[in-house]
């Protein structure tokens, strides 16, 4: 059963902005459920969700020439966690 948990209120553009955790099964046994998707998301009254966190994205980036993928790092995906860092819609920086 997923369950949303509020972790801090923010303000953006002069508003309330909440930011929640989701907290879900990852369905996996041996690692990172890469298709997870967002674990954390930024909500507005007036707008809805204007940001989340899809933290595998970063970890797992394309190369810009092939198909084939290179790795950010485990440090750069844990202090996305730790930090609690969401992407915000560029309207609303």
């Amino acid at each position: 059963m997923k369950k949303y948990y509020l972790s801090k209120v923010l303000k953006i553009k002069n508003q309330h902005a909440y930011q929640f955790w989701t907290l879900d099964d990852w369905n996996v046994w041996d690692g990172y459920n890469i298709k997870r998707g967002i674990d954390r998301f930024v909500y507005t009254e007036k707008f809805g969700i204007i940001g989340g966190s899809y933290d595998f994205y970063f970890e797992l980036k394309p190369k810009n020439s092939s198909n084939s993928y290179y790795t950010a790092g485990e440090n750069l995906l844990w202090d996305n966690i730790c930090h609690e860092k969401v992407m915000i819609a560029e309207e609303l920086k």
